[in-house]
């Protein structure tokens, strides 16, 4: 088991860097755990203190509002760690983790992770990068919602949907990943009524088609284009 976990960790790029001795110490504190499409890892205000390491599948961090509307923060893909936001302080968790397919994680109490830092501080800059990462992404959100219109918006996910799920067919570049009108609108801050006008807006402008429920993008030069901004 130990091994194969140790293979898993070498694989991911986030630990690429590390030798044999810093992923020996991460394999014997961790312990791998298998969670079914749409199982909640944990819940907004959860105070349980965990590393978590994403090796297969997929995972959606999101926060409700008040009334109970979801907002979709972001979507992580193979290779991300998260739950590190709450490990520096006494607060719980900020957004619920959810897996949009059967998922494969590594996870590692926080005590433990903590005297690995102790031991190896070279590991804290990991954590410090997916936090810069996350940092950075909701940077980026938080312009697009005060400077892009809704297709804007729309655009600019549908790139990083590509950059982080495509893949190449014959067609142009399929995104990876179904996710729902209701979804996307979420991601975008929007309403689904607007998302389902604007993928039609799309297909109809050659942008993108639809098949098999998965976006492929068929012309990146014209997804560009909509990425203008309002001032």
């Amino acid at each position: 088991m130990e091994e194969n976990t140790e293979k898993c960790l070498k694989e991911l790029t986030v630990f690429a860097r590390l030798d044999p001795e810093e992923l020996r110490l991460i394999c014997e504190k961790s312990y791998a755990k298998i969670y079914k499409k749409g199982e909640v890892i944990f819940f907004e205000n959860d105070s349980v203190k965990k590393l978590y390491m994403l090796i297969n599948g997929k995972v959606k961090l999101t926060m409700l509002s008040e009334e109970g509307k979801e907002k979709v923060l972001t979507i992580l893909q193979e290779g991300d760690i998260f739950g590190e936001i709450s490990l520096f302080d006494e607060d719980p968790h900020p957004l619920t983790a959810e897996t949009l397919d059967d998922a494969r994680l590594l996870i590692i109490p926080w005590k433990d992770m903590e005297n690995i830092i102790l031991e190896r501080p070279s590991l804290a800059i990991k954590i410090i990068e997916a936090l810069s990462k996350k940092t950075r992404l909701l940077t980026s959100q938080v312009r697009e919602l005060v400077f892009q219109d809704a297709a804007g918006r729309l655009a600019s996910l549908l790139a990083r949907l590509s950059d982080d799920f495509g893949r190449e067919v014959d067609q142009g570049t399929v995104i990876d990943l179904v996710l729902t009108h209701q979804e996307l609108a979420n991601l975008i801050g929007s309403s689904r009524v607007t998302v389902t006008k604007l993928i039609n807006r799309f297909i109809d402008d050659g942008i993108i088609k639809i098949v098999k429920r998965k976006i492929i993008i068929t012309d990146h030069e014209k997804l560009g284009d909509k990425l203008q901004t309002l001032f």
